[in-house]
């Protein structure tokens, strides 16, 4: 499965959701590709060298001898793997050829194992843009504010003509619309609404040392996201889906992360199984307790 994660102008949390990800990931193997043109943050976030990493992969993607991705790889201490990349606009030359040369190979290789790839800012001449069109899933994060939505919805054209498999939001904060709202308007489902959490949010940057942080709001958050991804159906064979916050198709996710629903009255449930008829014909409660109800006269006025 090869997943592209990215965000639009102003959305913070891309690698963060990233690394996640790749450490939460429910099946063995997944590996986060650190792919964003403006350079790469992670090694020194968590006091790694960016070699091996992303300029070696580029470099075999280019020769076309790609043929698996543990040898650029490294494990971060919140037990991620990652290819690494140095920081700088130097990156993207690197990007541009996995984008392009190594499409095929880094497909191939998703077919074996996850492959998450963090793209960072989505835009239409970044040099990851050709990762689009063959990902199994493309994820936008935003907040729920009107202008992070506003940028969204100004990419949803050519992103819709490039992505061919499943395209998902992920709401990120507390404020601003809500997530099935943002869905009905844009008519993008959103995957997930992500909780704010300083300090889960600094155990995934590597600014803060938290060994309970899976146990964190925003870790069964992430893990709620990929659990949603592995049961989603791909696009090819995608049926009509309803639209709203929690995608879930696992009964037992919807169930934890999903809002409690109030319990139906009884009484409730059983005239809401009764045909119309009946219910507008059966007496009322106060009827059958006191027999039937006295009604006066007509009144006749004489002329």
């Amino acid at each position: 499965m090869l997943i592209v994660i990215s965000s639009v102008k102003g959305a913070p949390g891309v690698t963060t959701l990233a690394v996640g990800l790749a450490a939460l990931w429910p099946e063995p193997d997944a590996v986060l590709v650190e792919a964003d043109p403006a350079g790469g943050d992670l090694a020194a976030r968590f006091g790694h060298s960016p070699e091996p990493g992303l300029t070696g992969l580029a470099a075999q993607a280019h020769t076309g001898t790609l043929a698996s991705l543990a040898p650029f790889t490294q494990r971060l201490a919140v037990g991620a793997d990652v290819v690494l990349a140095p920081a700088g606009e130097t990156v993207a030359a690197s990007t541009f050829t996995l984008a392009t040369r190594g499409l095929q190979a880094l497909r191939r290789l998703a077919e074996q194992q996850p492959v998450l790839v963090d793209v960072g800012r989505l835009e239409q001449s970044s040099p990851a843009a050709g990762l689009l069109g063959v990902a199994d899933h493309v994820l936008v994060l935003a907040d729920g504010e009107l202008a992070a939505q506003t940028q969204v919805e100004a990419r949803l054209g050519w992103v819709r003509s490039v992505v061919t498999g499943r395209l998902w939001l992920v709401r990120t904060g507390a404020g601003g619309y809500p997530g099935r709202e943002i869905a009905r308007d844009l008519g993008v489902p959103v995957l997930w609404e992500l909780p704010d959490s300083q300090l889960g949010a600094g155990a995934l940057a590597g600014r803060l040392r938290a060994p309970a942080w899976r146990r964190l709001r925003l870790a069964r958050a992430v893990r709620g996201v990929a659990l949603t991804l592995t049961t989603a159906q791909p696009a090819s064979i995608l049926a009509a889906e309803p639209v709203g916050s929690i995608m879930s198709t696992d009964p037992a996710v919807r169930a934890h992360y999903a809002p409690p629903v109030a319990a139906v009255p009884p009484v409730i449930q059983a005239a809401a199984h009764q045909p119309r008829a009946q219910q507008r014909m059966e007496p009322r409660p106060a009827e059958q307790q006191s027999g039937p109800v006295q009604r006066p006269e007509p009144v006749q006025v004489r002329p």
